[in-house]
């Protein structure tokens, strides 16, 4: 269950923040700020995950930690993928 809870969350957080930062930013920067964004939301999400199971008695917080590290480890795929789709999306919209 808590590896599930992980991975969904990091599949959304990689897809969902980029998506939304790159339309937003301008400039030949949106891409790497954009994932560099969903990165490091996508460890706070995993940091604060683990210390939530761990209050809730789900599993300890290292262990939860680790599991959600594992995770994480999607977004480094997901989050560059979703930027530079958005990215291809806005070239698509501005011809």
């Amino acid at each position: 269950m808590v590896l599930v809870a992980f991975i969904l969350s990091s599949m959304l957080i990689g897809w969902v923040v980029p998506q939304l930062l790159v339309r937003r930013l301008p400039g030949r920067l949106a891409v790497p700020v954009a994932i560099l964004a969903a990165l490091l939301l996508g460890a706070g999400a995993v940091w604060l995950g683990a210390q939530g199971f761990d209050l809730l008695g789900v599993e300890e917080a290292e262990t939860a930690f680790a599991r959600g590290f594992n995770a994480w480890k999607i977004m480094l795929l997901v989050a560059p993928a979703s930027a530079l789709q958005a990215r291809r999306e806005l070239r698509k919209e501005a011809l």
